[in-house]
């Protein structure tokens, strides 16, 4: 299971394996099987769970979001870094051990 740290750029993250998932008109819905908690994401939070696939580095999902879409580089990494910290709360994603 993931740490208490916080995340940060550097962190790697992917999607928990006991999550199921289903994408209704282009949002992604996380369900934690474990704990039942339903998580449903807006087109841009879909496009970062679609990233977070295999594990991956935040700043490497801030790097594309920058390029795919108009966001500044700061308010993209102040929103990326929230909603993982959300979705980590959830159980439905992990941070991967440094190697």
């Amino acid at each position: 299971m993931s740490d208490a740290s916080n995340l940060s750029l550097t962190s790697k993250v992917v999607r928990d394996p006991g999550v199921v998932e289903a994408e209704i008109d282009h949002e992604v819905v996380a369900i934690n099987i474990e704990t039942g908690n339903c998580y449903g994401l807006n087109p841009v939070g879909s496009r970062i769970w679609n990233l977070i696939a295999a594990p991956v580095s935040v700043g490497d999902v801030c790097a594309r979001l920058v390029s795919e879409y108009q966001v500044q580089q700061s308010a993209c990494e102040q929103q990326v870094l929230s909603l993982l910290e959300e979705l980590r709360a959830e159980g439905l994603i992990s941070t991967v051990p440094e190697k």
